[in-house]
Formats: structure tokens, C-alpha cells, sequence
């Protein structure tokens, strides 16, 4: 218990850090690379005006399900848990067909 609850620590203090506080903000590292980063989203076009955002809630709860299947760390877990509890409070967190940012 006291590894998944340091994930959540680290998660905790990952997103002060690391993420934006707001929506539509970026992150403090914002790599870009097209067609599938911008800004540190990860953002795949799917036509010249629209894109897809997999947001980073996704991710983690991949992450947690797989735990349920696999050997994770309980580390990775708790830090994968924080994520996604952090990125479903975002207010646009259900919103997955953005404006292309690339053009």
C-alpha cells in the first residue's frame, strides 16, 4: 500500500509542476512533434481542420486496467491512478475532436 500511495504522491506533485491548471492551457513541457504531438498533447489530425485528442487520462487508465491483467509496479499504479483522477477534472476532459492546431 505504501508504494501505490507514493504513485500518488508523485502524481500529485507531477501535476503542480508539470501540468497545466486550466483547460485549452499547456503543459510546462510541451514537446511538438507532427502528426501526433502538439504542445505536449498528444493530438492526431484526422482531416485538415480536425484533429483527435487522446487525452492523458486515457493513458493511465489503460495503465490501471492493465495492472488488473499484468505484474505493474504498485508504484506505477498509484501514480497512473492519480493521472487519471487528475485528468477527468479537467472540464473539457470528455472532449476528444478538437481544431487542427497544426495549421
Amino acid at each position: 500500500m505504501i508504494f501505490f500511495l507514493t504513485g500518488l504522491v508523485l502524481a500529485k506533485v507531477y501535476s503542480y509542476f508539470i501540468l497545466p491548471k486550466k483547460c485549452n492551457e499547456s503543459p510546462k513541457i510541451n514537446p511538438s512533434f507532427y502528426p501526433l504531438m502538439f504542445k505536449g498533447m498528444l493530438i492526431i489530425p484526422i482531416s485538415n481542420k480536425k484533429c483527435v485528442h487522446i487525452h492523458h487520462w486515457l493513458i493511465y487508465l489503460f495503465i490501471c486496467l492493465s495492472g488488473l491483467f499484468f505484474k505493474i509496479p504498485k508504484i506505477i499504479i498509484g501514480f497512473s491512478f492519480g493521472l487519471l483522477v487528475q485528468g477527468l477534472l479537467y472540464k473539457d476532459c470528455l472532449k476528444f475532436i478538437c481544431d487542427n492546431p497544426y495549421n
